[in-house]
């Protein structure tokens, strides 16, 4: 990686044109292709003041910003979908949820120290019984785990719930 050092006589003719172009004021002389990149300016914004348009270089974000931009963007997606898919919820919907996430677990723990009893190995239908409560139990968590978290973050009301401060 290159790093351009102007000479004191080269920052002094480049420095007021720069100056002006990125506060949007006309300078007295448009800045050459070289003055910019011997300034230290991006491609982006050399062009931006190559093409007049002073704004867009001011404006040009770095990567960090960017990433902050989409993050931003993802939470407000996310935001309004939840809104919109969740609504309000009744106490009683969760409630019925986490006896749902209860039974199921009960029901594993009590197949595994049944099948842990017999001296024969765990037949195939038997496994596959188990694996399949498993998975509903883990995708039953990981939906309490995201309706809880958009009751916190304020995306999903509850009936008789005051609202998360955010």
């Amino acid at each position: 990686m290159a790093i351009a050092l102007l000479s004191l006589r080269q920052a002094e003719k480049v420095e007021p044109q720069l100056r002006a172009a990125l506060k949007g004021q006309p300078a007295t002389a448009k800045p050459t292709a070289s003055d910019l990149a011997q300034a230290g300016l991006s491609a982006r914004e050399r062009l931006a003041l190559r093409d007049g348009s002073p704004a867009d270089a001011a404006a040009a974000l770095n990567a960090r910003q960017y990433v902050q931009q989409i993050i931003a963007k993802d939470r407000e997606f996310t935001r309004s979908q939840m809104i919109w898919a969740l609504g309000r919820i009744e106490p009683g919907e969760i409630e019925a949820m986490l006896k749902s996430l209860a039974k199921m677990r009960g029901r594993y723990a009590s197949l595994v120290l049944e099948y842990s009893q017999t001296e024969r190995p765990i037949g195939r239908q038997a496994l596959e019984e188990l694996r399949g409560l498993r998975e509903r139990i883990d995708e039953f968590e990981r939906g309490l785990e995201t309706i809880k978290t958009a009751i916190l973050d304020g995306n999903a009301e509850v009936d008789g719930v005051k609202a998360a401060r955010i």
